[in-house]
């Protein structure tokens, strides 16, 4: 019994070793790609990166990162609460910092990089890319999953480090809790749509406050 029981576990452990190779090296390949997107978040071309990692190599659909109409209407009605909810429990933060935050150098920019760059961008890459090629889609919250949620909005936060830097810290509050909400409506719905709308929500709201408080 033990002789058949180490042959069985000789035979189909070398015909398992190529496909845990070719998975490793899947993995390595991904973390590499997801380094560079949360190296630089301002080079455009960037957002290619996950896209043609899902495409060329994995050679499956882009609904794997969540870009599909699967799951359309849950994840945004889950990323409207998103986007209403941050804003709500950060509100004394944003008033807070009134004073102390400046207008922007040019509010064309900011619109365009908040609302349309960065949401795009960083729900891409955290909710989409990170989650979609670690995290297990039949297990939307089972702990490694929110384990994986958690590190993704921790670099999420990492990014954002600029607040800390000019004088306003409690701003990573908001950060965090928009990057770790963002990953649950990924994880439940499978559509990054919702977590779109809710980054955009939360700078926009933000951006509101600050063009009503400079006048």
């Amino acid at each position: 019994m033990l002789r058949k029981l180490s042959r069985w576990f000789k035979v189909e452990g070398w015909r398992r070793l190529p496909a845990l190779s070719q998975e490793r090296s899947r993995l390595v390949l991904a973390l590499l790609v997801f380094l560079i997107l949360w190296l630089d978040g301002k080079f455009y071309p960037l957002i290619l990166l996950p896209l043609l990692f899902v495409k060329l190599y994995d050679k499956k659909s882009l609904s794997y990162i969540g870009l599909s109409g699967g799951g359309l209407s849950l994840s945004l009605g889950l990323g409207a609460g998103t986007g209403l909810l941050v804003p709500a429990i950060c509100y004394p933060v944003f008033i807070h910092y009134l004073g102390v935050r400046q207008a922007p150098a040019s509010w064309t920019i900011a619109l365009l990089t908040d609302l349309v760059w960065y949401p795009l961008y960083e729900e891409i890459s955290y909710r989409g890319f990170f989650l979609g090629i670690f995290a297990r889609r039949d297990r939307a919250f089972s702990g490694l999953n929110l384990a994986l949620n958690l590190v993704q909005a921790i670099l999420f936060v990492s990014v954002h480090h600029h607040h800390v830097s000019v004088g306003l810290p409690l701003l990573i509050i908001p950060v965090f809790l928009l990057g770790f909400l963002n990953g649950l409506v990924f994880l439940r719905s499978w559509n990054i749509a919702g977590c779109v709308l809710g980054h955009l929500l939360v700078n926009g709201l933000g951006l509101l406050i600050l063009i009503l408080a400079t006048g």
